[in-house]
């Protein structure tokens, strides 16, 4: 009796470590995905600063980069997720 119990609690513990083990991948993985859109963003706005010699303003999914010749940003919403200045 006492090591079905001792067995269901390992089990137990095991189950609730991969579920917390894979709700933090899980937001780990939205936090990539949205730096990697930001940095993409920043990189087009960027390039087209340099093609038209203009600041650049590029709106996409709820993300905002504008490019000057002094720096570069994107918002999402109103969070400022990339900074890049000269």
């Amino acid at each position: 009796m006492a090591d079905s119990i001792l067995a269901l609690t390992v089990v137990t513990l095991g189950i609730v470590t991969l579920l917390t083990a894979q709700q933090q991948l899980s937001r780990q993985q939205g936090q990539h995905d949205a730096r990697l859109i930001a940095a993409r963003l920043a990189k087009e706005s960027s390039d087209q600063l340099v093609a038209t010699g203009r600041p650049a303003i590029i709106e996409r999914g709820g993300y905002r980069a504008r490019a000057t010749l002094d720096q570069v940003t994107v918002y999402h919403g109103s969070r400022l997720v990339v900074l890049l200045r000269k």
